[in-house]
């Protein structure tokens, strides 16, 4: 029961297609030459639905190439040349495209038609190779979806998007942004000072890695910069977690809000005045109704694109975070520097796709703390190629943080509260060591409070905008 990939029924209905579309595209180009070179990059010869149609096109491909002026004439001689005069109808059909339409003004509208047609004819040949994947009694489902979900990435990633525009428009879009931005920042804000006035808050279809090893405090950073976001500036964040669940995170969260040492909110010794902040608290986050929590283990890079566009297409949209990119669910790849590419390129695609912000975090491997060599003060400092798996990460990402603590290493009690958010990549701006402080109790950064200050729990303030942060 073998059927061409392109001409099958499905459901009892046609294959997806666009027949007077590809008809009338072929003889706008055969009377006006000149509409070929807007529409030949979008297509290929397979996203035409008739064999005839997918032979005329590669042939035009051809004497586009070679710089052959194009006419019923020319078109006639190449497919002579090739034996496939006869496949395509003969002359007479080709007189018969030239003479369907009135002009070529319209070709890269259908254009655009036949290759939406062509998508959803590969999308059906997907689905039903998983159909019949699906049936095979020895199947794997985790192999299937994995297999699907590459499939559908690949069709996401090939969609022809018209991303060619006149310098003209692309100028009065950056001056419109300006005159809305004013003393404002561009993307979105952070929370933290030093950090904002580097990147001008985080940039639309950015990549960012927050890296570092385990204990260093990714986590705590990450929900910071989440709450300070959300509730702060009343930007949209979806916070997805594959380490804790949605009830740890907003221990987490309500304890630095509030000022409350976690380790005392989760054994429930709270005393009365501790216990007098939580409305106050809780009602903040509720009426923010900013912050979106995702506690999925077994979370997919496909499904995480699903969620983020529901999300954005539903309340909008303006920051993703996932913690963290190593425990995203892969594929059954072999090599695990592949499978992590793929996620780290479908995070970027992601970012690219809503415009949006994409934060991931990323684990650093051993190296950080067994290499020999120390430099600055006798610290070790993270590089690049610590990233686990980095080529793919380092190469996609728009930025590369890493979250550095010395009391980690030192034990030394002056370092306690001393944190640093090393800037080693910046695509689009300069690298920078930015000085945080560290509330252990609080599980919590803040910016740079002086030591003295920073002792006493400095900036917990619950009363203070400032020192939301978890």
């Amino acid at each position: 029961m073998a059927k061409n990939s392109e001409n099958y029924e499905y459901s009892g209905r046609s294959a997806p297609q666009a027949a007077e579309a590809e008809v009338n595209l072929l003889g706008g180009v055969m009377q006006d030459s000149n509409v070929l070179s807007d529409v030949i990059s979008l297509l290929n010869p397979d996203d035409f639905y008739q064999e005839r149609h997918k032979i005329i096109w590669e042939v035009l491909q051809k004497l586009s190439q070679m710089n052959t002026p194009i006419d019923e004439v020319t078109l006639q001689n190449a497919l002579e040349k090739e034996g496939k005069l006869e496949a395509v109808g003969g002359v007479e059909y080709l007189l018969k495209l030239i003479e369907s339409v009135a002009s070529g003004a319209n070709a890269r509208y259908h254009a655009e038609i036949i290759q939406k047609k062509a998508v959803l004819r590969r999308l059906i040949n997907v689905s039903n190779e998983a159909i019949r994947e699906a049936e095979d009694p020895t199947a794997e489902p985790d192999e299937i979806i994995s297999k699907v979900e590459g499939s559908v990435m690949s069709l996401a990633e090939k969609q022809v998007k018209n991303s060619l525009r006149p310098a003209g428009d692309v100028v009065q879009e950056v001056l419109k942004a300006v005159e809305n931005r004013r003393d404002g920042l561009s993307g979105c804000p952070t929370g933290f000072t030093d950090l904002d006035r580097l990147t001008n808050g985080l940039q639309p279809s950015d990549l960012i890695i927050l890296a570092g090893r385990p204990g260093m405090g990714k986590s705590a950073f990450a929900l910071t910069l989440a709450s300070n976001s959300s509730i702060n500036y009343g930007k949209k964040v979806a916070f997805f977690s594959l380490e804790m669940g949605a009830e740890q995170l907003m221990q987490r969260i309500i304890c630095s809000m509030a000022g409350l040492e976690l380790s005392k909110f989760r054994a429930g010794h709270l005393n009365r005045d501790e216990f007098a902040k939580l409305p106050g608290t809780a009602s903040r986050i509720v009426q923010a109704n900013s912050l979106y929590v995702d506690d999925n283990l077994d979370l997919g890079i496909m499904e995480l694109l699903s969620k983020c566009r529901s999300l954005k297409r539903k309340v909008g949209l303006d920051l993703v975070i996932v913690d963290y990119l190593q425990l995203m669910k892969t594929g059954k790849e072999e090599n695990r520097a592949v499978a992590v590419g793929a996620i780290s390129r479908g995070l970027k695609v992601l970012a690219k796709d809503l415009k949006i912000p994409v934060i991931a975090l990323a684990q650093l491997s051993r190296k950080t703390e067994d290499r020999a060599d120390a430099v600055r003060g006798g610290k070790t400092r993270p590089q690049l190629s610590d990233l686990r798996e980095s080529g793919s990460i380092e190469q996609d990402a728009d930025m590369v943080w890493f979250i550095e603590r010395p009391f980690y290493r030192s034990h030394d009690e002056a370092d306690k509260n001393k944190a640093q958010l090393l800037v080693a990549k910046h695509r689009n701006g300069a690298t920078a060591d930015i000085d945080l402080t560290w509330i252990p109790q609080y599980t919590k950064f803040e910016n740079y409070i002086p030591e003295e200050e920073a002792g006493n729990g400095g900036g917990s303030d619950f009363g203070s905008l400032d020192d939301i942060g978890v």
